[in-house]
């Protein structure tokens, strides 16, 4: 089966159907079952075989119906693309009653997030996650990006706020959208998803200050997310050989022993840190985290990096650098992945959420010491700026014109770290 569907330049003119129930033809059994394999497994697990098993049909009618299981794979993208545009027709009648204000556009924000990656909305979501996974900026992931964008834009005016207001709504949309699709502790999640709303609103849309919960840094401590360079040299030695082994083999091939040979260390040193499969697991995620951490820092071509900035300027512009980029961090893709991966498996819900609560590791230090956040406050401040930032390429990726809105969108967002340089102590 090919490594990704065909790209398509838009979302497609094929008739609406509810892609996620059987239908009573052979062609839209098929649709169903692939979009049910994609959105359950990804688009790996969408084999010709496991499509036509699943419809109840021969293999052969994949081909018949559709030309080929690309076509078909084509067709469920674009088939998403539409399902979603009739989703956001709901979604958008919905908001129509809520405060015309800052505070409402992130009343909306919520609201959107929790519906999109819960019920009905969370087939969709997962799929569009397949479709930025298999070619991001590009095709039918493209068309699909536009439609959030343009739903975002028109938000924002809804509650008084600028197009630009929109981008940000859709930047910390973006990033959301995936890593909302957790379901490792819905209640502190949710509370911290909050927090960061809250935040966000505040700081860069105007609305009133709200005191925080406290749910980011308590997600972070209860996940067991660690500070980047805090975990013993020894235990990252081993976590990183388990992602390692992970990379060649995958999760079926992990094991006490194979990491143990990786690392060239002894099985008894790998149970030591990792005593159950479960904690391997867990390492190795934490050990991809921090391998993508390094990544990040190593690829500063020659600038320091970003967790060693002294000025506000310095910063706004090594961040600049980072974020603007024609191509997406090769860290946040894997990360991104990688997630997408964890989410799907109950016994990798503890893992996912250790990716999704790292954010904002590598810029606390800079904060700290040019803007004096300390605390609680420093950690959710740090982890709403790196969302934003991570997500600017792929909000940006479906315009005509990329690189000019990632330095708009940038403009936007570096806005409060300019605010922060005058009022901070000197």
């Amino acid at each position: 089966m090919p490594s990704r569907p065909p790209h398509s330049s838009s979302a497609g003119s094929s008739a609406p159907v509810r892609i996620l129930e059987p239908q009573d033809n052979t062609r839209q059994r098929l649709i169903a079952a692939a979009a049910a394999l994609v959105a359950d497994g990804g688009i790996a697990a969408a084999s010709a075989r496991a499509i036509a098993t699943a419809a109840g049909t021969a293999a052969s009618a994949i081909n018949y119906n559709f030309g080929n299981i690309e076509h078909l794979l084509l067709t469920v993208l674009e088939l998403g693309v539409e399902g979603t545009r009739r989703w956001l027709e709901v979604r958008a009648h919905e908001l129509a009653v809520l405060p015309r204000s800052a505070d409402g556009a992130a009343t909306a924000l919520l609201h959107v997030l929790r519906t999109w990656s819960r019920d009905e909305g969370r087939h969709l979501a997962l799929t569009y996650q397949e479709a930025l996974t298999a070619a991001p900026g590009q095709g039918v992931a493209a068309a699909w990006t536009r439609l959030w964008r343009d739903f975002w834009i028109d938000t924002a005016r809804t509650f008084g706020l600028t197009p630009i207001d929109g981008r940000l709504l859709h930047a910390f949309f973006e990033h959301e959208a995936l890593y909302n699709l957790s379901a490792w502790s819905p209640a502190l999640e949710a509370t911290a998803l909050t927090d960061m709303v809250d935040l966000l609103a505040a700081q860069w849309l105007g609305a009133p200050a709200r005191a925080a919960r406290g749910a980011t840094v308590l997600a972070e401590r209860t996940a067991g997310t660690r500070p980047y360079g805090s975990v013993p040299p020894a235990a990252m030695r081993i976590a990183k050989a388990a992602a390692e082994v992970v990379e060649d083999k995958g999760l079926a091939g992990l094991t006490h022993r194979a990491v143990a040979t990786r690392a060239g260390v002894t099985t008894g040193s790998v149970t030591h840190h990792f005593r159950s499969i479960e904690d391997l697991v867990a390492g190795a995620i934490r050990g991809q985290v921090q391998a993508m951490t390094e990544e990040t820092i190593e690829q500063s071509n020659g600038r320091p990096p970003i967790d060693d900035q002294l000025t506000a300027d310095i910063l706004v512009a090594a961040l600049r650098q980072h974020v603007t980029a024609d191509a997406p961090s090769p860290a946040v893709i894997r990360r991104r992945r990688l997630f997408l991966a964890a989410v799907r498996r109950e016994e990798l819900a503890l893992a996912g959420a250790v990716i999704r609560f790292s954010y904002g590791g590598t810029l606390r230090d800079s904060l700290g010491r040019i803007y004096g956040f300390s605390g609680d406050e420093l950690v959710l401040q740090a982890s709403v700026l790196a969302r934003l930032l991570a997500a600017i390429w792929f909000a940006c990726a479906g315009d005509d014109d990329p690189a000019a809105a990632r330095q708009a969108l940038f403009e936007r967002i570096e806005t409060p770290l300019r605010t922060w340089a005058t009022d901070s102590p000197s």
